[in-house]
């Protein structure tokens, strides 16, 4: 494989930022300024429409994974797009197969997630009858099953380092949050602080897993720095 200057890939690394700066941010804006519209269109007469913060972050959160899906699925549509993209080497640089295929898969699973962010917080605020929000419910435990299966399939497939990517987030997610929610919790038992609800933590924790993963991606050269 043709090596690399350092200088052309700490260049290539910015101008790698910039697109995401410059180009993918108004993209998630307004992805999300989109879905909100479109829910307030379709959201019944008389429903009140009011989004609390936690549930406005955890849509911004989602928007983001389905710009980073679309951008991985992009990226995997061929090989010169792959390596400039991702693997950040000439674009005539041949590339394995699999790779892209677990771009792919990726991508489906960045999908998956925004799609189980999006619906509850939806259902919540559409005055949906009981059986539609069990129906949705039940279309939700699909949804988590099948990331489920594509999960253990990326890992299984995965060479070492993505293998070793997938564990130091996990675990530095575990070990960071277990120990943040243990002090928010005592301090709440205490009354020192107010309690939060199970769907701030949820967003709490994808946010800090997106935040970990990209870290740790860096650190590793998966992304540019």
């Amino acid at each position: 494989m043709t090596s690399v200057d350092p200088s052309a890939r700490r260049r290539f690394g910015i101008r790698q930022l910039g697109i995401a700066v410059f180009v993918f941010a108004p993209i998630g804006g307004g992805v999300g300024y989109l879905v909100g519209r479109a829910l307030r269109k379709a959201t019944p007469a008389g429903v009140p429409l009011s989004w609390t913060a936690v549930e406005g972050i955890s849509l911004l959160i989602a928007a983001l994974l389905i710009v980073s899906g679309a951008v991985v699925a992009f990226a995997a549509t061929s090989n010169r797009r792959w390596n400039s993209i991702v693997e950040r080497q000439p674009r005539d640089e041949p590339v394995d197969p699999a790779a892209r295929t677990g771009g792919l898969w990726q991508a489906l699973v960045c999908i998956l997630a925004a799609g189980m962010m999006i619906l509850p917080p939806v259902a919540a605020h559409a005055g949906l009858s009981v059986e539609t929000r069990v129906a949705i419910a039940g279309s939700i435990g699909l949804l988590l099953a099948v990331q489920t299966w594509l999960n253990l399939k990326l890992w299984r497939d995965g060479d070492e380092l993505t293998r070793a990517v997938i564990a130091q987030t996990g675990a530095l997610c575990f070990w960071s949050l277990q120990l943040a929610l243990f002090g928010w919790a005592a301090l709440a038992k205490l009354d020192l602080v107010a309690d939060i609800d199970s769907w701030t933590m949820f967003t709490v924790l994808m946010g800090a897993y997106l935040v970990a993963s990209l870290v740790i991606s860096q650190r590793r050269g998966l992304t540019p720095g």
